[in-house]
């Protein structure tokens, strides 16, 4: 090594400054661990602490050692949170969406699907005319979740018409090995002239009735025959009134304390007859509806719905809608159905019930409906024109609706309304049925193609889950209706 290419140089040193204080005395603290016992504590006690004024309470909670509950007042607390809170649960949280079905609300879980079409051929083989007026009724359940249905099917009436070959015709639900469930026709029962409505009894659902269009009034009952089924349908009741047809029916319980029940047919020349139905049939009392504008003149009724024990609805072809109450009723003495004197043989007692007229449709009314949601009842109201109206009727009627509504065109002859009255339904031409949205006022249709008409039924059953339409040419649609709940 060359040590003369090396210069020694002498640097200076570098200082790193302590950060250690040297001017100031550090406490010690003893940890040492003793052996004396603990102080004894003051609230070592198992008493209960009274609690102070806590965050923005403005006074203490004591607790006492004798408490006292109101059985009464909590009862009725939990009856008014208990449906409330179920409600809540029932919403549910997921909602389920399915773009491939024919209707679909993923917001209300609702979907409609076209199920089975049923076709009544015409009674009378040589007649040429189509069958274009129809009537149904969903009965109790026959399997599982689908009832027995009943139609019903004529064509159009004219003045000469003789009514032969009229008839019902029961359907009954089977279900195959897979549980899907097909409609097959049961029986057919002969009537004196053309069914025009059918209306099943809300209290016995084996039970109900039918008007044909020359007045007449039948009542049947179903009873499941095990050695013959074709025979369960038995016919309890029909009388032949003086009046014109009966375009309407409604049941009602007048006195509730007993097994009764009560039948309203409605006529089309303004006579509304309480058939009372027990161990006898028969006839309890005859109104005839007026209104203030003209007492004397008879109106034509188009609809009938009874709202409670004694109270019922009718709407008439010019829009109006009177509410008519039973409970105090005005004789006015005897009359005949025509315009002339009344004579010995064909004198009858009327009543007038005391009317209240509520707002009136500008056209005829087609749809009387009564609905419950969210513990208030409503009186919904449609007339020729697809204009609905809605009236809390939940304590008192108010004569002037609540919500009014107006549906596109073409004309409604028939409208439902869904259970939680989210949607209104009405049959359309060539088997199509409109879905109207009431809170956006937007209109979806399910189109079933192969048929033709312009139908003038829609019908619901009880449990929600079938709906009915027709008639087109003497062909109905049957839809099935899944509520993801």
């Amino acid at each position: 090594m060359n040590l003369e290419r090396f210069t020694l140089v002498s640097n200076k040193v570098v200082e790193f400054k302590s950060t250690w204080r040297t001017g100031e005395s550090l406490k010690l603290v003893d940890t040492s661990i003793g052996t004396d016992p603990p102080a004894p504590k003051v609230d070592a006690g198992t008493a209960p602490i009274e609690r102070k004024d806590v965050a923005i309470q403005t006074g203490g909670s004591p607790r006492h050692v004798s408490v006292t509950c109101d059985d009464a007042k909590l009862s009725n607390w939990l009856q008014k949170i208990y449906p409330l809170v179920d409600e809540e649960l029932s919403a549910g949280v997921t909602e389920s969406f399915d773009v491939n079905d024919n209707f679909c609300d993923s917001t209300e879980r609702v979907t409609i699907r076209k199920h089975q079409e049923l076709m009544l051929k015409p009674s009378n083989p040589g007649t040429s005319q189509k069958l274009s007026m129809g009537a149904a009724a969903w009965l109790s359940i026959a399997t599982r979740d689908a009832p027995l249905l009943v139609l019903a099917c004529s064509s159009y009436h004219e003045a000469w018409c003789d009514h032969t070959y009229s008839s019902i015709t029961a359907f009954t639900p089977r279900r195959d090995s897979y549980g899907s469930v097909q409609w097959v026709e049961l029986c057919s029962n002969p009537v004196k002239a053309c069914i025009e409505t059918l209306e099943t009894n809300p209290f016995n659902k084996d039970m109900f009735a039918g008007g044909t269009v020359s007045g007449d009034v039948y009542i049947w009952h179903y009873e499941l025959n095990l050695k013959n089924e074709q025979n369960s349908f038995s016919e309890l009741f029909s009388e032949t009134t003086d009046f014109g047809k009966v375009v309407d029916m409604a049941w009602m319980k007048p006195n509730p304390l007993t097994k009764d029940f009560g039948l309203l047919s409605c006529h089309s020349d303004g006579i509304v007859i309480l058939w009372k139905i027990g161990k006898h049939i028969g006839k309890d009392k005859t109104f005839r509806i007026t209104t203030s504008a003209s007492p004397q003149k008879a109106i034509m009724l188009t609809q009938i719905l009874a709202i409670s024990n004694s109270e019922f609805v009718v709407g008439t072809v010019d829009g109006s809608i009177l509410l008519c109450s039973i409970t105090q009723l005005i004789p006015i003495g005897k009359g005949s159905n025509g315009s002339g004197a009344p004579s010995s043989s064909n004198a009858k007692s009327f009543f007038a019930p005391a009317i209240t007229e509520l707002q009136s449709h500008s056209f005829a009314v087609t749809t009387l409906l009564k609905m419950e949601n969210s513990r208030q009842q409503f009186l919904i109201s449609c007339d020729l024109t697809g204009e609905v109206y809605f009236h809390d009727i939940s304590d008192a009627i108010n004569s002037t609706p609540t919500l009014i509504i107006k549906m596109p065109l073409p004309f409604k002859n028939k409208i439902i309304c869904s259970d939680d009255m989210r949607f209104i339904l009405s049959p359309n031409n060539d088997g199509i049925l409109d879905v109207y949205k009431i809170d956006s006022g937007t209109q979806e249709s399910i189109e079933s193609g192969g048929l033709s008409g312009k139908p003038g039924l829609i019908r619901s059953s009880t449990n929600g889950k079938w709906l009915i339409t027709g008639p087109y040419d003497g062909g109905f649609i049957i839809y099935s209706v899944y509520k993801d709940v």
